[in-house]
């Protein structure tokens, strides 16, 4: 979807190689009320209605959206849809990571009525972004703000693919026993064992070991939510967010997996369920408004 919206955007190249950094952007506290959260203490940047990060800028509301070939922000209206008048344009300036170079483009009004500028951004994939952003035109005063943010790479993180893996292929053995768990990438897929010395029996029979744990299904938790595993490692990669509460899916443990019309909804914790099952429709809709479609249960 995020590739169709700048299809007819004019793509200017971003030739840069950022060095390595480690940076955080503000995060907005979520209300938990009703949840059995307890004993976790997690905040994250608010999710705007279109993927983006949602963010206040005097009275108005604006979400920015990162895609591989652009990016665009959005005035959000009424029924959060862009509303920037056609003759809005504007400047932004991006810095990648901790480089001082500054990167300058022209904004305009997409399709959409999103504000935006196409770029490619696949060089800088996982870079931390920061933009200094003006927008003209769309009132008395320019709009002017700070805003952050990554084109994520997708993949999930070493820590969250070990917690659905759970064991060790050859020992049985529980994952981090006895260490840090050595990684073996097969193709595009990866597992972990729990010991240098299992390395070579998986290495000998990868298929053997990678039908076993990439098939698997999860065990149920609580009625009608079930334990993520391996084989739910694409769709959770390509869901990213728990639908009810916002929060990145794995950063409270391993996702659980509900049955939504007949499709594969993943959940931050197993007290999101109640809220996915009494809504259904407006919770699958959410999560075709970010362009995302789940599996078949």
């Amino acid at each position: 979807m995020k590739r169709r919206i700048f299809a007819t955007v004019c793509t200017a190249a971003l030739l840069v190689t950022p060095q390595p950094v480690f940076a955080q952007g503000a995060a907005a506290p979520h209300n938990h009320a009703g949840h059995d959260h307890a004993g976790h203490s997690h905040a994250t940047e608010a999710t705007g209605p279109h993927g983006g990060t949602l963010q206040t800028v005097g009275d108005r509301r604006v979400e920015t959206v990162i895609a591989d070939k652009g990016i665009m922000f959005m005035i959000l209206g009424k029924n959060d849809q862009p509303i920037a008048p056609p003759d809005a344009t504007g400047t932004l300036k991006l810095r990648v990571g901790d480089s001082e170079k500054e990167y300058t483009y022209q904004l305009k009004t997409l399709k959409n009525l999103a504000i935006g500028v196409g770029v490619d951004l696949s060089k800088v994939v996982d870079r931390p972004l920061h933009m200094n952003v003006e927008i003209t035109n769309i009132g008395s005063q320019p709009l002017v703000f700070h805003a952050m943010g990554k084109l994520a790479s997708g993949k999930l993180s070493d820590e969250l693919l070990i917690s659905l893996q759970a064991t060790c292929p050859v020992s049985g053995q529980p994952l981090g026993s006895m260490g840090k768990p050595p990684k073996i990438t097969i193709g595009d897929k990866s597992l972990f064992v729990c010991c240098a010395g299992c390395t070579k029996k998986v290495e000998a029979s990868p298929d053997q070991y990678l039908t076993k744990y990439y098939t698997a299904k999860g065990e149920q938790v609580r009625e009608g939510v079930f334990k993520s595993t391996l084989a739910d490692a694409a769709a959770i990669a390509a869901q990213k967010t728990c639908p009810v509460m916002d929060e990145p899916l794995g950063g409270m443990g391993v996702p659980g997996k509900v049955n939504v019309n007949g499709k594969a909804v993943y959940i931050c914790c197993p007290g999101c369920a109640k809220k996915l099952v009494a809504e259904p429709d407006k919770y699958l809709a959410a999560l075709k408004a970010k362009g995302i479609t789940p599996p078949a249960f």
